[in-house]
């Protein structure tokens, strides 16, 4: 019960304090509470009206406290909203064949096997949660085993591609967009909210907010910093998001529509395949391990908190691979 009515008190303050604020208060509850037996008066059944059960709700908060971001909790509410209202009985009941069953369901309705793992992998997140809070005596996720998919190998652009995409660019600010993308390898949503004052162009380079709330510096190269100055030369709004609208009231720039714009980019170029922000973010990490950058070196530029997700870059730095084997192996 004193669980019950902490989750209670976590829930009723989300979006009131930060993430950090609020772990301190739910420490301080825990404290306080700490050696006191609380009972339930006997009331009539509280009904929800969210089609969210509590458990859930419960779940999101402590994401949110842990520093998830706004991509990953919307990825995972669509999925959890979409079990819940699959599954129309009480969470805590769920079994490894309801798990089974719901993806089956899913992969009738056309989703890819790597799909499917990736709604396993939320729902084992959830149901872990579920059992190590004690909600739950079983987890069902242990039985439910991982769904082999063949990964594909993204390739990154090559340089003929990088300057075609470059030469299609139609205004400062895709020039801009474009340039700042490549030269840091951010990530689209670390580029959404950085200011034009962030930059230190002495040193070039800014402090993004990347996942989990992480800082990191990251480097913009020749190319990238003219760009910027001749975009805020076009400029004559007071915002200081470094990318806004075209529109009046010149409102920061949304992940969609920087999407949108490296997409129009893309087909403009000719290069005959899609184009979008990760692909930019590929090959800055795949050139920088060509030109001989170190893998941990790269890792920290791309803000990965394991060296193993830096690997898969690696894998395709092929042409780095054959250059070597032609010095050593002649």
């Amino acid at each position: 019960m004193v669980n019950e009515i902490r989750n209670k008190i976590m829930l009723d303050l989300q979006g009131e304090f930060t993430p950090q604020q609020l772990m301190i208060i739910d420490l301080a509850i825990a404290k306080a509470m700490r050696g006191y037996k609380i009972e339930k008066e006997e009331t009539l059944p509280l009904v929800y009206q969210s089609p969210f059960q509590p458990e859930v709700k419960e779940f999101f908060v402590r994401k949110k406290m842990k520093g998830c971001s706004d991509g990953t909790l919307k990825r995972y509410q669509e999925l959890l909203l979409d079990f819940c209202r699959w599954l129309n009985k009480d969470i805590k009941t769920v079994t490894d064949a309801d798990v089974l069953a719901y993806l089956a369901f899913c992969g009738g309705r056309g989703a890819s096997n790597r799909t499917l793992d990736g709604k396993r992998r939320v729902l084992t997140s959830f149901f872990s949660y579920m059992h190590d809070t004690g909600k739950i005596p079983k987890n069902p996720m242990k039985s439910v085993d991982p769904i082999k998919y063949k990964a594909e190998v993204r390739k990154p652009l090559n340089d003929i591609e990088l300057e075609r995409v470059r030469n299609a660019c139609q205004t400062p600010r895709e020039k801009a967009i474009f340039e700042v993308l490549y030269s840091t390898g951010c990530r689209v949503s670390e580029i959404v909210g950085l200011n034009w004052t962030d930059i230190d162009q002495q040193n070039r380079s800014a402090v993004v907010t990347g996942k989990g709330n992480q800082e990191r510096f990251v480097f913009f190269n020749a190319k990238s910093l003219l760009a910027i100055e001749r975009y805020m030369d076009t400029r004559d709004d007071c915002n200081e998001a470094l990318f806004v609208s075209e529109r009046d009231p010149h409102d920061r720039l949304k992940k969609s529509a920087i999407e949108k714009i490296i997409r129009s980019i893309g087909e403009r170029s000719g290069i005959g395949r899609r184009l979008f922000p990760h692909l930019l973010r590929h090959t800055f990490a795949t050139d920088m391990l060509e030109h001989g950058a170190k893998i941990d070196e790269v890792s920290t530029l791309l803000g990965h908190k394991k060296l193993e997700t830096t690997r898969i870059y690696a894998k395709t730095s092929v042409s780095a691979v054959a250059q070597a084997h032609r010095r050593f192996a002649a």
